[in-house]
C-alpha cells in the first residue's frame, strides 16, 4: 500500500483542514542555523518515514537545548532517513483513526480518550460506518461517550476533526488514517503523530488529493529500525574501513546468528520448515573486528522473548573462528544471556576451528557445539529438540 512520509502527511492533514505542527525537513546535520528553526525550543526529532510506531522504537526525541537538537538530528541521520524537527504541543493525548473494513465494505472508527507511544489500537472504541452513509453525529457521540471522551470542547472538537478525517479518507480512497496521538491544550486540538495509507488502484481523482509524495509499503524497509538495529549501523558506521555488518530484526524468538550471506538465509528457511520463528537475521563480513562483532552478537542475544539461539557460519568462512567465538562469548556476557536456560546450537568452522569450540565449551558450558561434520540442517534439528527438552535432557544431545 502506498504511504506517506511524515513531512507529507502533516502537510496534507492541513490541506484537509486538521492542525498540525511546524515542520521542517533536514537531509544533512549541517543545515541547523545558528538561530534554529522558526519555532521551539523544545523541539521533537523523529525520522521522515512511513507509518507508525516510531516512538515506541526509541526513534522520536524530545530537545530542550541547541546540542541535543544537533544531536538526535545527527543520530537520525545517521540511521539513512531524513530529519524531521517538528514544533513541540503541549497537551492530553487521544487517539482517532479510520480503517477499510474489507469483510463488510466500510470503515471502522476508533477513538479513544488516551493514546501516544505504545497505545493498542484494539483497546480503542470501535465502529463500524457504511461508506456511503458516513458517520452521523448520534453515532460519533455514542463513540466518543464509550471511549470516555470527557468535556463538551474536547467532545466537540474531537467529532469536528472526525468528519474532517472523514471526508479525507473516502475522497483520496484510503485505507488507513491513523492519528497518534492527537494533543488538546483546552483550545487547540493539534495531529503530533500520524500514518496514511491508500488504495494503490485509486481513481486518477482520487489520487490527485493524496499527500504529494508517497511512498510503497514494505513491511521490513519502511518500518521504523528498532534500537537494535540502529546500535548495529552506528556501530557499522563508526569503523567504516573495517568490513560491514547486518543486521535485521524480525518478528520470532529465536535467533538466527549465521554468519556468510547465503548461509543465513538457508538457515532462515530451515527454521522455518520447522516451524521455528526466527527473531533476526544478521551477517558479518570477515574482518569486521572486535568492537562490530560484539555489538552484532550483543543486539540479537538481548531481543526479548528468546527460546533458542543458532549461532556460527558457512563452513567455507574465511573468519577466524576462534576470534568468532571470543566475541560471541563476550557478547552474551554483556547481553547477559544464559545458555543453560536458552537452548543455544553453534555450528562454527573456519580456521582455528578446534580452538574456538574450546573457547564456547569453556565459557559458555550450556551450548550445543557441533563440529563441521554436521550441515545447517542437522543444527536447526537439534535445536528443536532441545527447545522441546527441559534442561536436564539436553545432556548428551551433541554427537
Amino acid at each position: 500500500m502506498p504511504r506517506a512520509t511524515e513531512s507529507a502527511a502533516m502537510p496534507w492533514l492541513r490541506e484537509v483542514g486538521l492542525a498540525t505542527p511546524e515542520l521542517v525537513v533536514m537531509t544533512d546535520e549541517h543545515e541547523l542555523l545558528a538561530d534554529g528553526p522558526a519555532f521551539g525550543p523544545p523541539w521533537v526529532v523523529k525520522p521522515d518515514i512511513a507509518g507508525s510506531g516510531k516512538g515506541l522504537a526509541g526513534l522520536v526525541r524530545i530537545c530542550r537545548s541547541r546540542d541535543e537538537l544537533s544531536s538526535a538530528v545527527a543520530a537520525t541521520l545517521r540511521s539513512g532517513a531524513p530529519a524531521v524537527v517538528e514544533e513541540f504541543v503541549e497537551g492530553e493525548e487521544c487517539y482517532l483513526s479510520i480503517a477499510l473494513d474489507e469483510e463488510t465494505g466500510g470503515a471502522v472508527v476508533r477513538a479513544a480518550a488516551t493514546g501516544g507511544v505504545g497505545f493498542d489500537a484494539h483497546q480503542a472504541a470501535a465502529v463500524t460506518v457504511g461508506l456511503a452513509e458516513g458517520p452521523d453525529d448520534h453515532t460519533v457521540a455514542d463513540l466518543l461517550d464509550r471511549a470516555a471522551v470527557s468535556g463538551p470542547r474536547l467532545h466537540s472538537a474531537i467529532g469536528d476533526a472526525l468528519q474532517v478525517l472523514w471526508t479525507a479518507f473516502c475522497s483520496a480512497e484510503a485505507v488507513l488514517v491513523e492519528v497518534n496521538p492527537f494533543r488538546w491544550d483546552g483550545q487547540r486540538l493539534v495531529a503530533v503523530g500520524v500514518a496514511v495509507e491508500f488504495d494503490p488502484h485509486g481513481h486518477p481523482d482520487a489520487q490527485a488529493l493524496r499527500p504529494s509524495a508517497l511512498v510503497d509499503a514494505d513491511p521490513v524497509v519502511d518500518r521504523a529500525p528498532t534500537p537494535r538495529e540502529l546500535a548495529v549501523r552506528e556501530a557499522d558506521a563508526a569503523e567504516p574501513n573495517r568490513a560491514g555488518i547486518k543486521f535485521f530484526e524480525l518478528d520470532g524468538d529465536v535467533a538466527c546468528m549465521i554468519t556468510g550471506g547465503g548461509a543465513g538465509l538457508l538457515a532462515l528457511d530451515y527454521l522455518t520448515d520447522l516451524g521455528i520463528r526466527p527473531a533476526c537475521y544478521l551477517d558479518a563480513s570477515p574482518g569486521a573486528g572486535s568492537a562490530k562483532l560484539q555489538t552484532l552478537f550483543s543486539s540479537a542475544l538481548s531481543v526479548p522473548g528468546l527460546r533458542g539461539v543458532l549461532f556460527g557460519g558457512a563452513v567455507l568462512s574465511l573468519a577466524d573462528a576462534r576470534d568468532v567465538a571470543v566475541e560471541f562469548a563476550a557478547a552474551a556476557d554483556r547481553a547477559g544471556f544464559d545458555c543453560t536456560r536458552v537452548p543455544t546450537v553453534v555450528r562454527l568452522a573456519g580456521p582455528h576451528e578446534a580452538e574456538a569450540h574450546a573457547v564456547l565449551r569453556r565459557c559458555l558450558p550450556g551450548a550445543l557445539v557441533l563440529d563441521r561434520a554436521a550441515s545447517l540442517e542437522d543444527a536447526c534439528d537439534l535445536l528443536l529438540t532441545a527447545m522441546e527438552q527441559s534442561p536436564q535432557e539436553l545432556e548428551g544431545l551433541v554427537r
